[in-house]
């Protein structure tokens, strides 16, 4: 028990110079880059698509710091709104969603918005939406994972029992402890996905008994998928539940089943394959995790776009959310440098620009330049200034939308037809 709580308490604190040093940095970025908060801004040809368009769907006054975000299969937008203990949904029609009826353009509040007592939703930070329309809810402030099932106005606890910890695998999910669930994600076959961040594991509650991963699992149950519970970066590139994560914070699966993971202690995405291949430049035999952007494990700064998203250059500092989008192309965010980046899966264009599979590059927020002090001295906002974007997510038409955490909003970039 005192091993455990000096790890958490270092975490706890690397977050802490973190955010800091981030406040500091968008600081100096506002600075050099001037500009509006919507709109291209201070973006250079070979940076960004004259055609990309940014627009404000919630903001200040709305929402407050909000997180994870998800889009249905329709369209319509879940936000995480942590500030104000709620989940709010927002449509472009009138539709009923989560048993209340939305009136289009217009924020809807579908459960929460208290933080404590009856009802209550512990300043959330991720949610995720299966294709029945059930929405999932992370509070890792509550130590639970709740769903919100279509139709009804009730969120039900389905993981989780509101104690900080861990007491094994394969029992029932609602008997199952966990330490700070940070992200969801649930996959086509309504498999649930957590980021079980202080305890340095990704849980799977299976949808069926069956095997995922590897390992047979049974429905309703709670089983590790990665990590060993020591957090740390040993046997990345072995076996997903040998390997050490490090404060994963968010999950997202692809359409074949792969798990993504946002590891915020190593500065990483890692890849759990659920079969055998290579993935945005890295090879990964099936049942083992490794690493397909970033980590190097170190603070450093981001170079340029166009490398390799799995060599030293491509830093990241603080990934806080993932979506891949309908081509493959995989979608972080990282709030201490202020950006959202992207690695394709396959080369071709995308958001306007002709991109090379297994690269890393900007899609919007701030992008290192050269100045006279040297390389990478100078800050220059592509496509819109951020402050600290926290949850991704990406349509079917491939519009790219964002929760901006310290500014207290959720923008989408789409080219003026409403798509990159």
């Amino acid at each position: 028990m005192l091993a455990r709580s000096a790890t958490g308490m270092m975490c706890a604190v690397r977050r802490l110079s973190v955010a800091q040093a981030g406040l500091v940095s968008l600081i100096v970025a506002t600075v050099i880059a001037g500009g509006t908060a919507d709109g291209v801004t201070g973006a250079s040809s070979a940076a960004a698509s004259p055609a990309l368009s940014v627009r404000t769907v919630l903001g200040p006054g709305v929402l407050d710091g909000p997180g994870g975000i998800a889009l249905d299969a329709p369209g319509d937008l879940v936000v995480a709104d942590t500030g104000h203990c709620r989940v709010v949904a927002v449509t472009s029609r009138a539709v009923t969603l989560g048993g209340r009826q939305l009136r289009a353009g217009h924020a809807t509040t579908l459960v929460g918005g208290s933080c404590t007592g009856r009802g209550s939703i512990g300043h959330p930070t991720a949610v995720a939406i299966d294709q029945d329309g059930d929405i999932y809810v992370a509070e890792p402030s509550a130590q639970r994972i709740q769903e919100l099932r279509a139709g009804s106005r009730t969120a039900l606890t389905v993981a989780g029992t509101g104690s900080a910890g861990f007491n094994g695998d394969g029992l029932a999910a609602t008997s199952s402890e966990l330490d700070q669930p940070t992200g969801v994600a649930v996959d086509a076959a309504g498999d649930l996905f957590i980021a079980d961040t202080a305890n340095c594991r990704v849980r799977v509650l299976p949808a069926a008994t069956g095997t995922l991963f590897g390992q047979a699992v049974t429905a309703g149950h709670l089983f590790t998928v990665a990590g060993t519970g020591v957090c740390g970066s040993t046997g990345q590139g072995g076996p997903s539940r040998a390997a050490q994560l490090w404060d994963p914070v968010a999950v997202t699966v692809d359409v074949a089943g792969d798990l993504l993971v946002a590891d915020s202690g190593d500065q990483s995405v890692l890849l759990a394959a659920a079969h055998g291949g290579t993935f945005y430049g890295t090879a990964i035999e099936a049942g083992d995790i490794g690493v397909v952007l970033g980590g190097t494990g170190g603070y450093g700064p981001y170079v340029a776009d166009g490398l390799p998203a799995n060599g030293p250059s491509a830093e990241l500092n603080d990934p806080r959310g993932l979506a891949v989008g309908p081509t493959g192309a995989l979608f972080v965010s990282d709030g201490f440098l202020h950006v959202i980046r992207v690695v394709p899966s396959s080369t071709g264009t995308l958001l306007g620009r002709t991109m090379k599979a297994g690269d890393l590059y900007t899609v919007a927020g701030a992008l290192p330049v050269s100045t006279s002090e040297g390389v990478s001295d100078g800050t220059r906002w592509v496509v819109t200034p951020m402050g600290t974007p926290v949850g991704v997510a990406v349509s079917a038409t491939g519009a790219l939308s964002y929760a901006d955490a310290s500014l207290d909003t959720v923008r989408v970039i789409g080219s003026e037809a409403g798509s990159p």
